[in-house]
């Protein structure tokens, strides 16, 4: 997989975590989530596409999965 950031430059992940258990609200749903490594700009803040953990008011327990 190849992913093109906003700068058009690419990045390939480092690996996916498939099938992670998210809760929002009171609904509980696979999702996956791309594991990159890239070099850390404050002057260009990452802007999700979706932004739906924020939007949905999502909460990820590390511990039980």
């Amino acid at each position: 997989m190849t992913l093109i950031l906003a700068d058009r430059t690419k990045v390939y992940p480092h690996g996916i975590l498939e099938d992670v258990l998210v809760r929002v609200d009171d609904t509980i749903f696979p999702a996956d989530f791309v594991i990159m490594d890239i070099e850390e700009d404050e002057e260009a803040p990452i802007l999700l596409g979706r932004p739906f953990l924020t939007t949905g008011n999502a909460l990820i327990d590390m511990e039980t999965g």
